[in-house]
C-alpha cells in the first residue's frame, strides 16, 4: 500500500470513528437516538427529497456508464415505491444502518475495489452534520438530510453493482473482451438495500455488500491472494535482486543472499529460523534451486531451478505491481456471467493453455498457441456445437491479401502446390475457378473470391477443426507445427488458437457417441475425407484473459500481460471518477463539459 493509501485510510476511518462516537454520544443518549424509523419526519421532508431524487439526470449519463446509469434509476424506482419517505434517517438524524454503511465501505479494499470513489469520509462528514441539526424544521436542515439519504441510497446501489459485475465497461476499454456480463439491476438491488436497512452493524452491512460478489471460486481465492500480498506490502514487500550473471546451484555471494530474501518474501522458500544477529545466508543450494523452480512454475516460465534474465525479471516486478495485477483480474471475474456451467471448454490466453472442466474437475488439459502481438486472439465466449476431420481452411482475407497475393505475383504455381483452389460463392452456389482467369492481387476484403486449402498433411489446421459461432472467425485446431508446443511463451498464430493434442480433445466430446471412440476417430481421420461431426452435447467455449488466478492448492500464479491489457484496465481503474459528485461540482462539470 502507498504512503498516500495509508494517509487516506486513515482519515477514512478516522471520520468514520468521529462519525460512531457521535452517533453513541453519552450513555443517555445512546437510547434514545436509534430509534424506529417509522417515527415521523416533517412532511416537507418528503418534498426535499423527491426534488433530489427527480433533479439528477445528468448524474446517471455524465461519465457514460452503464452502473452509473443503472444505480440511478433502482434509487429512482426506490424512492418511489416508498413515497419519498428516508431510508436512513428517522426524526432524530442518521439511522444505525447509516452509520454501518460508512464504516463497512474502507473494509471493500478487500474485493479491490478503491473505495476512495465512494467518500466515506464526506459521508461522515454529512452524517455528521445532519444528526448535529437541533431539528428538521427548517429548509436547510431538510436539504441535507434529503441529501445524505439519496447519497447513501446511490452509494450502495452503486456498490453492489460495481461488485455484481464490474465498474468499468470493458467494451469500451478497447480490451477486446465480448464475453456476456452479469446483469447486476432491478431484481437484484431492491432486495439487497432492503436487507442492508435492517444491518444493524458494519459487519452485517458487509456481509450483506459481498453477498453481491461473484461466487465463482477464482474470485474468491484470488480475493484471499489479494490480503496475502498486501500483508507482504504491509511488511515492506521484497527487495531486488541485484543484475548480472546468471545464478545457479553452488553460487554464493550477496546476489544470493538478495535472492534467498526474495523467495522468502513471496513464500517461495521457506525461511529459516535466524538469531537476529546471524549473518546473511548467501549459498545456493538445493533449496533455493526448488524455490526458484517453483517461482518459475507460477510465473509461466520453464522450470530450470537458475535465474536467468527471464526469470530476474520476475522477481524485480515490485509487489505493488502485482496488488495491481490482482486487482485487474478481479475487475474481470465481475464481467463474467454467474455460471460457466457445469461443463465447458477454458483457454487461458496469457497461460497458453486450454482446459476442460466438468463438475470442478479438469479431465483434460493441454498447452495451445495463440495470436501473435499484431493479431490478437480475442477474449470471448461461445457455443460449440461441431467439430470437423480433415478440415479445409478457408484462408481468412487478410492472410489472402498480405501474405498469399504477393507470393502469386511471382509465382503463379504456388496454389497447385499448396493444394490450394480459388472458389467463388458459398454453399450450394460455390464453385472453383481457373486461377488465370482473376487479377489475384485483388484477392481480400471486398473481392467475391476466396482461397481454400484442401485437407491434407499441409493444411495449417492439421487433422481436427472445433467451430463455434463468433464475429472474429475464431476457432480452436489442430497444427502442422507442433514443435512451437515446447516455447515458454507461445504467441505465434493469426488469432486462431492451435492445440496440442486435438484428437485427445475430439475424443472426449464425442465419448457419449457410441459410434465414436478414439480408434474410430483416428481410422476416420486416416481416410484424408473431410468429415463434419455434431457433437452429442454442445458445450460451452470461453477464451479468456486471466493473468493472475489462484490454484485449488492455494497457489498463486502470475503471467505476463501478453496484450498490454492488464495495464488498459489498470488504468482505466486509476482514473475512475467519484460515483457521487456534490451538486455544486456536478453543475460546474456539466457546464464545463458544454
Amino acid at each position: 500500500m502507498t504512503i498516500a493509501k495509508l494517509k487516506y485510510s486513515f482519515w477514512a476511518l478516522s471520520a468514520v470513528a468521529i462519525l460512531t462516537a457521535g452517533l453513541a454520544g453519552c450513555a443517555g443518549e445512546k437510547e434514545t437516538f436509534f430509534v424506529s424509523r417509522s417515527q415521523q419526519l416533517p412532511p416537507q421532508v418528503r418534498q426535499v427529497l423527491r426534488d433530489a431524487v427527480l433533479s439528477h439526470p445528468e448524474l446517471a449519463s455524465l461519465h457514460d456508464s452503464q452502473q452509473t446509469a443503472g444505480a440511478w434509476h433502482n434509487l429512482q424506482d426506490f424512492y418511489g415505491k416508498r413515497d419519498y419517505r428516508p431510508a436512513w434517517s428517522t426524526n432524530v438524524g442518521p439511522s444505525r444502518q447509516a452509520a454501518a454503511l460508512i464504516a463497512a465501505i474502507p473494509t471493500l479494499a478487500a474485493e479491490g475495489l478503491d473505495t476512495r470513489r465512494y467518500s466515506p469520509d464526506r459521508l461522515a462528514a454529512l452524517a455528521q452534520e445532519v444528526r448535529n441539526a437541533k431539528s428538521f424544521d427548517d429548509p436547510d436542515s431538510q436539504r441535507r438530510l434529503a441529501d445524505l439519504d439519496v447519497e447513501l441510497t446511490y452509494t450502495y446501489l452503486s456498490l453492489t453493482e460495481d461488485l455484481a459485475a464490474g465498474s468499468l465497461q470493458p467494451e469500451k476499454l478497447g480490451v477486446e473482451w465480448s464475453v456476456k456480463r452479469p446483469a447486476a439491476g432491478k431484481e437484484s438491488a431492491e432486495p439487497s438495500l432492503e436487507a442492508a436497512l435492517s444491518a444493524k452493524t458494519p459487519g452485517e452491512m458487509l456481509k450483506n455488500l459481498r453477498a453481491t460478489t461473484p461466487r465463482h471460486a477464482g474470485y474468491q481465492r484470488l480475493t484471499q491472494a489479494l490480503a496475502t500480498y498486501r500483508a507482504i506490502a504491509a511488511r515492506g514487500g521484497w527487495g531486488t535482486v541485484p543484475a548480472g550473471a546468471p545464478l545457479k546451484m553452488g553460487d554464493g555471494g550477496p546476489r544470493v543472499a538478495a535472492l534467498r530474501a526474495r523467495l522468502a518474501a513471496s513464500n517461495d522458500l521457506a525461511a529459516a529460523p535466524v538469531a537476529p544477529s546471524a549473518p546473511a545466508v548467501d549459498t545456493y543450494d538445493e533449496a533455493v534451486a526448488a524455490a526458484v523452480s517453483h517461482f518459475q512454475h507460477r510465473h509461466g516460465l520453464e522450470p530450470t531451478g537458475k535465474v536467468g534474465d527471464e526469470t530476474l525479471a520476475e522477481l524485480n516486478v515490485p509487489v505493488e505491481a502485482r496488488i495491481r495485477q490482482i486487482e485487474v483480474n478481479q475487475e474481470r471475474w465481475r464481467w463474467m456471467p454467474a455460471s460457466l456451467g457445469d461443463r465447458y471448454i477454458l483457454v487461458n490466453v496469457p497461460d497458453f493453455r486450454l482446459d476442460v472442466v466438468e463438475d470442478g474437475q479438469v479431465p483434460l488439459s493441454m498447452r495451445v498457441v495463440v495470436g501473435k502481438a499484431k493479431s490478437h486472439t480475442p477474449i470471448f465466449s461461445s457455443r460449440m456445437a461441431y467439430l470437423q476431420l480433415n478440415p479445409e481452411w478457408n484462408l481468412p482475407d487478410d492472410i489472402a491479401a498480405n501474405e498469399i497475393a504477393p507470393k502469386l505475383a511471382s509465382d503463379p504455381g504456388y496454389l497447385a502446390r499448396h493444394e490450394m483452389e480459388l472458389i467463388r460463392g458459398w454453399g450450394d452456389k460455390e464453385e472453383a475457378v481457373s486461377p488465370a482467369s482473376v487479377d489475384l492481387s485483388k484477392l481480400g476484403k471486398g473481392s467475391p473470391y476466396r482461397l481454400r486449402q484442401r485437407s491434407g498433411t499441409d493444411n495449417p489446421l492439421g487433422q481436427v477443426k472445433f467451430v463455434f459461432p463468433n464475429p472474429f472467425d475464431v476457432y480452436l485446431h489442430g497444427t502442422t507445427s507442433p514443435h512451437l508446443f515446447a516455447r515458454s511463451v507461445r504467441s505465434f498464430s493469426h488469432g486462431c488458437v492451435r492445440l496440442e493434442k486435438p484428437q485427445d480433445l475430439a475424443a472426449y466430446l464425442l465419448k457419449d457417441d457410441p459410434k465414436w471412440t478414439p480408434e474410430t476417430i483416428e481410422a476416420a481421420i486416416a481416410t484424408g475425407e473431410h468429415k463434419t461431426v455434431s457433437l452429442p452435447k454442445p458445450i460451452p467455449v470461453y477464451i479468456l484473459y486471466w493473468t493472475a488466478w489462484v490454484d485449488a492448492d492455494g497457489t498463486v500464479e502470475l503471467r505476463r500481460d501478453l496484450y498490454g491489457h492488464d495495464a488498459t484496465v489498470a488504468q482505466a481503474l486509476a482514473h475512475e471518477p467519484p460515483v457521487w459528485i456534490e451538486r455544486k461540482a456536478l453543475r460546474e462539470e456539466v457546464i464545463a463539459a458544454k
